[in-house]
């Protein structure tokens, strides 16, 4: 079986030695504090309803930095990709080069299997081969290939990016919400109503009960910051209806309108960042700020 080298080094992100740095990532294990506020203003009209929506939610979350990497969690850029396919394809050219002829190796395979897990059996073949003139021919291929073997990393850039996961995460969640209802009722209005269902309040969120967290990924070469955010659900408020008087009603943070997976990128690494996202009926506002 061939080892694939780069494949492995590629998936597990390991930083190659002679890589330039354009700026330094944290150490990792920092903590930074990161706070975020979230604006939520949206309204609907239909014919027999409609809702006027104003939320507002201001967090904060305990950052931990991961250690450091070559290549973003989205994967390998097109360069990087580029880099690696060639530095493999060299690889496999080396493989070629360092590998016995087809008989030595039946032979070998042949002469191992016999041995099995006899120690004593298989440092006697390898004595063996060591005087075998076919071998012996091939050695210098083998020595000039492993020395070759050892440039072979891609270059993949400088150890940029850098993911924030989040310790802990709280904050509080404001809500002016207004939902009204209406009815024309039957023939002549018999029937016939309108409600309208307000909640004005706010309660404490976390990442615990409510699902409040967010990851962060720098760019420390790029300059460039990403946020994905997990808006807090769920949230029980008391409410008040024209009709049936004092009640509660759950409230989720968002909406109908969705956050994308990735917010951003923004430039600057962390520090003040502001980005919105509109759907059909308003609009989310996020600021962010890290100290």
């Amino acid at each position: 079986m061939r080892p694939n080298f780069l494949a492995v080094l590629a998936a597990c992100s390991v930083p190659f030695a002679g890589a330039a740095q354009a700026a330094d990532p944290s150490p990792e294990g920092t903590v930074k504090t990161v706070k975020f506020k979230v604006t939520v203003q949206e309204k609907t009209s239909a014919e027999f309803s409609s809702t006027a929506i104003a939320r507002v939610l201001n967090a904060q979350c305990e950052m931990v930095a991961a250690a450091a990497s070559q290549i973003a969690s989205t994967g390998m850029t097109a360069e990087q990709q580029a880099a690696a396919a060639a530095s493999q394809a060299q690889s496999e050219a080396l493989v070629q080069q360092m590998e016995p002829s087809m008989g030595m190796a039946e032979r070998l395979a042949a002469e191992a299997e016999k041995c099995g897990d006899d120690e004593a059996c298989i440092t006697a073949l390898v004595m063996q081969l060591s005087q075998d003139p076919e071998f012996q021919a091939q050695v210098p291929n083998i020595q000039d290939g492993a020395r070759k073997a050892q440039a072979l990393n891609p270059d993949l850039g400088p150890v940029r990016y850098q993911l924030w996961q989040p310790q802990s995460c709280s904050g509080e969640m404001q809500v002016n919400d207004t939902y009204v209802t209406s009815d024309p009722g039957g023939e002549g209005g018999a029937g016939a109503y309108t409600d309208t269902t307000t909640v004005a309040a706010s309660a404490k969120v976390n990442h615990t009960a409510n699902g409040l967290a967010m990851f962060i990924e720098t760019d420390t070469a790029g300059g460039t910051t990403q946020y994905r955010v997990s808006a807090p659900v769920a949230v029980t408020l008391p409410s008040n209806s024209s009709m049936t008087g004092a009640g509660t009603r759950q409230v989720d943070l968002l909406a109908t309108t969705a956050l994308p997976e990735i917010l951003g990128p923004y430039k600057g690494v962390m520090g003040k960042q502001a980005g919105s996202v509109k759907g059909q009926n308003g609009s989310v506002a996020i600021e962010w700020s890290s100290q």
